[in-house]
């Protein structure tokens, strides 16, 4: 009959095996992944020839004096009005129905183009030429649009 085991021996690898399996490891994730590993070496290649790579590793070795000098930077009014401008503008833009942007960009572009094909006649406009536009449906249209824009801006300056 055999003996009870009465003495549990644990076998605990050495630092030098450890580091080889973990060789180990990395040599067969090269060998299954080597197309990948290759285009990581040519990254790697091409910010050094840049010098991005040296930027990178600078910059990190100042990130506290980077983030110290954003944060001074970022705590200006300038930046701070920048910073509330850009959010009520953000407002402006998720209140806004697309189809309505889109629109009013499309009119602009081709107010745009209207005008700088106007600029190629120098005839005087006189109070006459002004009444006869206003009779244009599209000029009548875009002056009720304008006077009604206008009229909004109003009623927010009070």
């Amino acid at each position: 009959m055999a003996e009870p085991i009465s003495k549990i021996r644990r076998v605990e690898k050495t630092e030098e095996q450890i580091k080889q399996d973990k060789m180990t490891a990395i040599k067969d994730q090269i060998a299954t992944d080597d197309v990948a590993f290759m285009e990581i070496l040519e990254l790697v290649k091409s910010l050094h020839q840049a010098g991005a790579l040296e930027m990178l590793n600078s910059a990190l070795k100042a990130k506290e004096d980077i983030a110290t000098t954003f944060l001074n930077e970022a705590r200006k009014e300038p930046a701070t009005n920048a910073i509330n401008n850009l959010m009520i503008s953000s407002k402006l833009l998720t209140e806004t129905k697309p189809e309505q942007t889109e629109q009013l960009l499309a009119g602009l572009a081709n107010a745009q183009a209207k005008a700088n094909e106007s600029l190629k006649d120098d005839a005087t406009l006189g109070l006459f030429g002004l009444a006869r536009a206003m009779k244009d449906p599209d000029v009548n249209r875009a002056l009720r649009y304008g006077l009604a824009f206008l009229k909004g801006v109003g009623q927010e300056l009070k």
